[in-house]
């Protein structure tokens, strides 16, 4: 089940060479082994606020993908154990190595972070990329669970955005359990 969500941020002020950036996250969900429990994601989205261009430090900001999970008691009456795998699209850019957010024709380059140290792109597990697992249980007495994870986004410095403009990409993000 694919949901599609937009994050939008509200036009900044008239600034020069101001830039505000906007990320929004696609949602996705691929059921694999969904026994007795189904699942959902949902995201705001990463903010990361205005972007200048002649700052020397890279622009940061971040979101929180959850994962959710609700016993199906027409299925089973035991525990269940729900490990999942969330992964990333590239978004518009068709690349992990640097993703990219638009205004029409312009673009600025930006990744996304497993953590707050920004080593590890989140991505799909494939070439550099990482994804990030959890588990959840649920049961007919607690019969819903859910888990937060942390996306970390970043906005290298120096980058010439040509309009000041909002910036946005498309993130599609897929969770399988």
């Amino acid at each position: 089940m694919r949901h599609l969500f937009t994050w939008r941020q509200p036009a900044p002020a008239p600034a020069l060479r101001i830039v505000a950036l906007g990320l929004a996250l696609a949602l996705g969900s691929t059921a694999q082994d969904a026994r007795a429990a189904t699942c959902t994601v949902s995201t705001p989205g990463v903010a990361f606020g205005s972007y200048d261009v002649f700052a020397a430090g890279a622009t940061t900001g971040n979101g929180t993908i959850t994962v959710a999970c609700t016993f199906d008691l027409n299925i089973d009456n035991g525990l269940t154990r729900v490990n999942y795998t969330v992964s990333l699209s590239t978004g518009g850019s068709n690349s992990f190595v640097q993703r990219l957010m638009a205004s029409g024709a312009n673009t600025l380059g930006y990744n996304l972070y497993t953590s707050n140290a920004f080593a590890q792109v989140w991505g799909d597990g494939t070439g550099s990329t990482a994804t990030v697992s959890g588990s959840l249980s649920v049961n007919p007495a607690h019969t819903s669970a859910s888990n937060s994870h942390t996306v970390y986004g970043r906005v290298p410095a120096l980058q010439d955005a040509a309009v000041a403009s909002n910036y946005r990409d498309n993130v599609t993000v897929t969770v399988n359990y």
